[in-house]
């Protein structure tokens, strides 16, 4: 099948090359006497860019545990972003931003938990930190035990004192429905009602262990553990959303059933190279904020 898509596109390519050039005729070694370029090698390049530009429309590639390359095939029925990719650059503290035209069009956030430690929340909100994401607790990867970040409530209240919008987020290691809908009323519990401006998320990754519970979920069985937080927190009247990096969206995930929801994306690179509609691009665990000690995670939302 590749082959085939490769021929038409060669075929495609020298058709837009004899076009481009025109029929002016050869200099020596192949060379076009008008376009002074080889064309064997013009035509390989358009060729390539070509045949990449097709798979990347229609596929996903990804590397999976084993280091091997997937295409997966892009599912239509999930929504598109139209970001422009030259649009990204540095403010003038470093953060990375996106704006369009010159114009910036999103906020610069942080995600932080019990990893981040005690923050001082006054000096991350002169360093110009728009939102803030908190982790509110986790299941354990080998015990199934729920238990509260042990830094929520400073950071909740940090957050409120400085009065940066804030969202929350719960780490899953779920395996069904119904422990998907668990973790979600141990969040609505440790809320307690306190307001947020940003949704209540659903992390959901690898736990990167050998014993972790989720390990063998099928990608029914791991779908289903998200709809049942996901479900439960818009039954109870929150904006939901669903986190993942490009491989658990693409092979471990089955994304048609999760597209009523917003995803927040994690991809630590220079551009986000995902084909799907996402709010939060987290682009770095490298990030350095005054207030926090070492490194944090480092998100834009765009708007």
């Amino acid at each position: 099948m590749q082959n085939r898509i490769k021929l038409i596109l060669l075929l495609c390519g020298l058709s837009l090359c004899l076009s481009g050039c025109g029929a002016a005729g050869r200099g020596e070694a192949g060379v076009n006497a008008d376009c002074g370029v080889d064309t064997d090698e013009a035509l390989l390049a358009a060729q390539d860019e070509m045949y990449w530009g097709f798979i990347n429309r229609r596929f996903i590639l990804i590397n999976d545990e084993n280091g091997e390359l997937q295409y997966v095939k892009v599912d239509n029925s999930v929504g598109r972003h139209n970001l422009d990719m030259d649009a990204f650059t540095e403010n003038e503290r470093g953060y990375r931003i996106y704006a369009p035209g010159g114009t910036q069009a999103c906020k610069v956030g942080i995600d932080v938990s019990k990893h981040n430690k005690r923050i001082d929340w006054q000096k991350v909100k002169s360093a110009g930190i728009d939102f803030a994401m908190i982790r509110i607790g986790y299941r354990g990867y080998g015990t199934g035990k729920i238990l509260l970040d042990e830094q929520f409530d400073w950071n909740m209240s940090g957050t409120l004192v400085e009065g940066i919008p804030r969202g929350i987020y719960f780490y899953s290691q779920a395996i069904s429905y119904e422990e998907g809908a668990e973790e979600a009323r141990f969040v609505l519990s440790n809320l307690k009602g306190a307001a947020l401006q940003y949704p209540i998320v659903l992390d959901t990754e690898d736990a990167e262990n050998e014993d972790a519970r989720t390990n063998n979920l099928t990608v029914e069985e791991r779908t289903q553990a998200c709809l049942g937080f996901c479900d439960t927190i818009t039954a109870a009247g929150y904006e939901v959303m669903v986190y993942a990096n490009k491989r658990w969206f693409a092979l471990d995930l089955d994304v048609g059933q999760l597209k009523d929801y917003d995803w927040w994306y994690a991809q630590y690179n220079d551009l986000p190279t995902f084909p799907y509609r996402f709010s939060i691009w987290q682009y770095t665990a490298k990030g350095k904020v005054p207030g926090i000690s070492g490194d944090v995670d480092m998100n834009i939302e765009f708007d």
